[in-house]
């Protein structure tokens, strides 16, 4: 697995919903439980700004009882704070937060301490 800085969160394809992960074992926690239901166009954005794109693998055959973890593959470009200010400004709304549009942070880091916040609001 690549190294990722932990805390980051997950960014689903097509739904304003994040998630929160503060470490490696909430990542493992929520991918053996999900891993089937993920996208090839979710992401994992980490604390500095890091995208990986969640690469499945295909069981090797019908006999085999385990799957194999994904994988994360960093993409070339980062995302930056004007990237993901309107991600958490969307996940506000989709959380209910009346006051989203003033949602400011001037840090990946920080971005991603307020999705844990809104978590924790609602």
């Amino acid at each position: 697995m690549q190294q990722v800085h932990w805390p980051a969160i997950l960014k689903f394809d097509q739904d304003d919903e994040l998630m929160y992960l503060a470490n490696k074992q909430d990542w493992l926690s929520f991918i053996c439980a999900n891993q089937f239901t993920l996208q090839t166009s979710d992401k994992l954005i980490d604390s500095v700004g890091h995208a990986y794109t969640i690469q499945t693998h295909a069981q090797q055959s019908s006999n085999t009882c385990v799957a194999e973890l994904p994988s994360l593959v960093k993409q070339s470009q980062d995302v930056s704070v004007l990237q993901l200010l309107p991600l958490v400004r969307q996940y506000g709304q989709f959380q209910g937060h009346c006051c989203s549009a003033k949602i400011v942070f001037t840090t990946i880091e920080q971005g991603i301490a307020t999705i844990a916040e809104l978590e924790q609001l609602y």
